[in-house]
């Protein structure tokens, strides 16, 4: 009887600083368990710390495991971190890496050359200009070189958008790169089907969700409502989320009068949930790399209101799924929310299409299969080289 080989799944590994905090990065991995093909490819997350909570558990239910090293994260453990690294991934053997943000691209990177990996792959999925603090800022400016020379040595570069595929791509090979938008949760959209509206159909509720951090020009926002709220009396802005300027813009509120026409609802599980409830939504951030947020909102029939900023003209279709408007000009923002709440039947159909747009050209179901395809294109590419040596290893041991 002739012998059936088995099959040997293609091991890929991500590895990332943590899974104690869960975050949009946390949320594409967990997707990614879920619509992975699990009899080709084996899931696996080496991070540097994780404590264990409800989230890791549901990514290991979906198939995925969680590779903890265990070690604080400091400046002093830095060297530690990368020694245990490197020796998990000789260990471990992974066949495919994909390292993500600028510590896990560099440090991940370079452990993975030095393990001897046969397909390294960085990815990025935020600009340069993004960290919420002058200091973080800093230290991003710092790190940014020393990740793009790790990155030279990379298979292939991930990027979630064409903007920040402009802001990488200087020295790095072209033909690395692969812009794969990030995916929308369709199972958080599907449980909040039977969520209805608690606002009566005189309140206009404009919608913003996100951190409440500088980046987010939160602040040109509210600015932005004092218009709205005078040109439309009946209109609500709702801010969904938490952040470290929350107690500064609920003062700026106060200050402008906004008491009532602004709404602090704080941190919302599925983000979904908010949005049924929205008549619009608004994100009004000075810099973005490819906000999943707008993908959830066209999902959900929103017509949208966003920065003409990084990546989002590649997923707002000006004038036919929302409105594109300046950055940091509180009158662009309110001009565009007040045409779009007195003329109800036109955000209706920018709704309309930007659900159909989100459903066709950003379905979540081919970020995974785009990504399954580049690790089979690049493990193939490396594979008869390693077969080689397996086979070559294997006639030495007969002799």
């Amino acid at each position: 009887m002739e012998k059936v080989e088995k099959i040997e799944k293609i091991k890929i590994l991500h590895i990332y600083k943590s899974f104690n905090v869960f975050n949009g990065l946390i949320e594409i991995l967990t997707i990614m368990a879920q619509d992975l093909d699990h009899k080709r490819f084996e899931l696996g997350v080496c991070v540097f710390e994780y404590e264990g909570n409800s989230f890791g558990e549901k990514f290991e239910k979906l198939g995925g495991k969680i590779f903890n090293l265990d070690v604080q994260q400091k400046a002093l453990n830095e060297p530690k971190s990368f020694s245990k690294l490197v020796s998990f991934l000789k260990s471990y053997k992974p066949h495919v890496v994909q390292t993500h943000v600028l510590k896990a691209n560099l440090m991940g990177s370079a452990a993975a050359r030095l393990a001897g990996v046969p397909v390294i792959i960085g990815t990025e999925m935020t600009l340069k200009d993004t960290a919420p603090s002058s200091f973080g800022r800093l230290r991003d400016r710092i790190l940014q070189p020393f990740t793009s020379a790790a990155l030279k040595g990379c298979d292939s570069f991930v990027v979630t958008s064409e903007f920040i595929k402009k802001e990488w791509e200087n020295g790095l090979k072209q033909n690395a790169f692969k812009v794969i938008y990030p995916p929308f949760n369709l199972e958080k959209l599907n449980a909040s089907a039977n969520v209805r509206e608690t606002h009566g159909k005189e309140i206009k509720k404009i919608g913003f969700i996100g951190r409440l951090s500088d980046e987010k020009s939160i602040d040109k926002l509210l600015e932005a409502m004092k218009m709205v709220s005078t040109a439309e009396p009946n209109s609500k802005l709702c801010v969904v989320g938490t952040g470290p300027l929350e107690n500064k813009l609920k003062q700026q509120c106060g200050a402008l009068g906004l008491e009532k026409a602004v709404e602090f609802t704080g941190y919302k599980a599925n983000v979904f949930e908010a949005l049924r409830g929205f008549d619009l939504f608004v994100l009004s951030s000075r810099t973005e790399g490819c906000p999943i947020v707008i993908l959830e909102a066209m999902a959900a029939g929103l017509a949208v209101v966003a920065t003409d900023v990084g990546g989002n003209p590649e997923l707002v279709e000006d004038g036919k799924t929302g409105i594109l408007v300046r950055p940091n000009c509180p009158h662009s923002i309110a001009s565009a929310l007040i045409a779009l709440l007195k003329d109800k039947s036109r955000a209706q159909k920018m709704g309309e299409a930007g659900q159909k747009r989100a459903f066709t050209v950003f379905h979540p179901s081919k970020f995974t299969a785009s990504l399954q395809e580049l690790y089979m294109e690049l493990y193939n590419k490396k594979r008869p080289h390693s077969q080689l040596a397996k086979n070559k290893n294997a006639e030495r041991g007969r002799v």
